[in-house]
This record gives C-alpha cells, sequence and structure tokens, in this order.
C-alpha cells in the first residue's frame, strides 16, 4: 500500500489507512502461529487477505 495521499482521483494510487481490531482470543492465537510458521508480519498476512477480500469488481461481499 502506498503512503501517499491525493492526487488524481482514477491514477490507481490508494490512500494509506490504518486501521485496529479485536479478534477473538482464538483467531488471534492462529494468526500469530501462522505468522510465526511462515516468518511474515501480521500487517502483511491481513493486509492481503483484505485485497483478496475486497478484490475490484468482486461484489460477493
Amino acid at each position: 500500500m502506498s503512503g501517499k495521499t491525493g492526487g488524481k482521483k482514477g491514477d490507481g494510487e490508494r490512500e494509506s489507512v490504518s486501521v485496529s481490531v479485536t479478534l477473538p482470543a482464538a483467531l488471534a492465537d492462529q494468526l500469530k502461529e501462522f505468522c510465526r510458521n511462515y516468518r511474515v508480519t501480521r500487517d502483511i498476512v491481513v493486509e492481503r487477505a483484505l485485497v483478496e477480500y475486497f478484490r475490484e469488481g468482486d461484489m460477493s461481499h
């Protein structure tokens, strides 16, 4: 995600936004274990999951 804000609309750039979420303990433990096993940060896992979930053109959500 780009930290750039502003610019022309429609140029493909997105505003970077920080969001905090509270997960159920079991899910938080799964996320922590996954990140440890695959040596990735929680931020990257969540970011990629959200990008996949909100794919442009996918209106299933």
